[in-house]
């Protein structure tokens, strides 16, 4: 038994998208907390809810008998940042759970930081956006003010997770079996001083504090020697923005390198210099965020940065043998037919390995919402269910059909592009269903090409 109970509230189960990808990562912030308390001697019972239901929840709660239950969102988790509904009606009903046994409840996490109000009415004792000196101080029994908490200037004394508190072998069992590799989750820093307006930044805001790289290789070779992973994924919002970091750190990872996948932005990737450390340093893939294929989009969303600078990245990448991943967000104001056009020919142009597509989404707290939906009575609180929904939600001048249209167009003109740059096996058997479907698809978006009112790119169809 123990009088401090944490756990988070990613239930894979209740998000079917990112369930059925297979690729469960262990809850990092979470089992930081878990290090820093027990560091603090504290003694720490803690759930890992991944693979089981909220019901579960339950036993841990019998089982440990805890007077103070903390219920963290993992804000290094993509799906956890989407604030989807699921995860704030998953948090809620272990929040009644705990309350039910008695215990004082604390709640964190990037929806906790956009809703402190709906959480607060949940009956909890604490509410609090960045978590990890907020739990240190409610812990020992201190008073933590509501709502978002000064993130931290320093990382260098921040301990490695408690990886030793979750079933590492029944991670590595879910993505070898599926994809023949295990991936597991390092963080090299927090927060992104960049200004995408749809970007929100509830946790760490736009304040960049990155951990020192010979403490970053230190775990990684620890975890290497432990768990045997086949790769990493650094979930920093932009891997390696500052260059002398990234070249200290391939300077210590090239002798030995372990492959890596992370996320960058392409105007910081133009120089040879930078890719050629990433390669050093083992990247074997690495996302984009290049969002539309039109300048107009880019400076829309204030993204500052250009197309041509994600061809270039895109080039420099593959010349060191790389592979890429775009981001691309369909539906962004200012996006008519002749952008989206745009947008189809450069992915065809690139020919990245990878792209993921969704409909432009916008988050509170940002400045996309507060153009969109702000002060509507009935989108105030619109999130989506689930990850990759696509689903639009805020006025605009194309129909939900012409989307999925659009959607499924990438999608066959990055499988036809990929394999004229690579034919695989793989890949041809997959090519007949996506150009059987291509031209009904295209001719659904070419439907609608007066729609936007806009000048139509009369060299794309």
């Amino acid at each position: 038994m123990a009088s401090l109970l944490v756990a988070h509230n990613l239930h894979a189960a209740l998000d079917p998208r990112g369930a059925a990808e297979r690729k469960p990562y262990p809850p990092m912030g979470p089992l930081v907390t878990v290090a820093e308390l027990e560091r603090e001697g504290h003694e720490v019972a803690f759930y890992d809810g991944t693979f089981g239901a909220v019901a579960d929840f339950q036993a841990a709660l019998d089982g440990h008998r805890p007077t103070r239950v903390a219920i963290l969102a993992d804000p290094h988790n993509v799906s956890q940042k989407m604030c989807l509904s699921v995860w704030r009606s998953a948090a809620l009903e272990m929040v009644r759970m705990a309350r039910a046994i008695g215990a004082e409840v604390l709640v964190a996490g990037p929806d906790v930081s956009d809703h402190p109000d709906v959480y607060a009415a949940s009956g909890v004792t604490a509410v609090v956006g960045e978590h990890d000196d907020a739990v240190l101080r409610w812990a020992s029994g201190g008073m933590v003010p509501p709502g978002r908490q000064s993130p931290r200037s320093n990382l260098e004394h921040v301990p490695v997770p408690a990886w030793d508190r979750v079933d590492m072998g029944r991670y590595a069992q879910v993505w070898r079996a599926a994809h023949g590799v295990w991936e597991l989750n390092v963080s090299t820093a927090r927060g992104c001083p960049f200004r995408c307006n749809w970007c929100a930044k509830p946790t760490w805001g736009r304040r960049y504090t990155v951990r020192p790289p010979e403490q970053v290789w230190a775990e990684i070779t620890a975890l290497r020697e432990r768990y045997q992973p086949d790769r990493i994924w650094f979930t920093d919002d932009i891997f390696g923005i500052q260059k002398d970091w990234l070249a200290r750190f391939a300077a210590l990872a090239a002798s030995n390198p372990i492959p890596f996948r992370c996320l960058s932005r392409a105007d910081l990737l133009t120089d040879p210099a930078v890719v050629q450390n990433l390669a050093r340093a083992g990247a074997v893939e690495v996302w984009l965020g290049a969002e539309s294929g039109s300048d107009r989009v880019l400076t829309a969303m204030d993204k500052d940065g250009t197309v041509d600078e994600i061809r270039t990245a895109a080039r420099l990448l593959h010349n060191y043998g790389i592979q890429t991943g775009f981001f691309l967000q369909l539906g962004y104001p200012g996006e008519g037919y002749a952008e989206l056009m745009q947008t189809i020919r450069l992915v065809r142009e690139l020919q990245p390995e990878q792209i993921g597509v969704s409909v432009s989404y916008p988050l509170p707290g940002t400045v996309f919402w507060e153009r969109t939906l702000a002060g509507s009575a009935d989108t105030a609180d619109a999130r989506w269910a689930g990850s990759m929904e696509n689903r639009v939600m805020f006025a605009s001048p194309f129909p939900q059909s012409f989307y999925d249209a659009a959607r499924e167009v990438l999608r066959a003109e990055h499988a036809i592009a990929r394999f004229a740059r690579t034919p695989t096996l793989d890949g041809a058997l997959r090519l007949p269903w996506h150009l059987g479907r291509w031209p009904v698809h295209r001719a659904r978006i070419w439907s609608h090409r007066g729609a936007d009112g806009e000048r139509l790119d009369r060299g794309t169809h």
